[in-house]
């Protein structure tokens, strides 16, 4: 099974921060193509669109991860957004062990709310 925290930019220019087993499953049930299992807060702010996701190795690697992102301020999910490996920074700080499977940058939202590879 595949674990992933991502960072989704919502149609108000916020950043949601999640963990998912499927992103392409939870993106489309973020922007309400998927029944009834999107985040609330994105259901009010569509579209929501992939900015930045991390494979971790376990759920709980994964929830302790998303957990430290939401707590960084907005300008430190930006640096994240575009220096992706800036996510050992984080780690260092927070003092977390987890193990980055892959860093997905090769995703892109396409118009009917799948992610398709580039």
């Amino acid at each position: 099974m595949e674990y992933w925290v991502y960072l989704a930019r919502c149609g108000n220019n916020t950043i949601y921060t999640g963990a998912t087993t499927d992103l392409r499953r939870r993106l489309k049930e973020h922007n309400g193509t998927a029944r009834g299992k999107g985040a609330r807060y994105t259901a009010s702010h569509l579209p929501v669109t992939l900015a930045q996701a991390w494979q971790v190795g376990s759920w709980s690697e994964a929830l302790r991860l998303e957990y430290a992102i939401k707590q960084c301020p907005r300008i430190e999910k930006e640096q994240l957004i575009n220096q992706p490996d800036r996510i050992s920074q984080l780690a260092e700080r927070r003092n977390l062990t987890f193990s980055i499977l892959e860093v997905s940058q090769e995703f892109i939202h396409s118009g009917d709310g799948s992610l398709d590879n580039k």
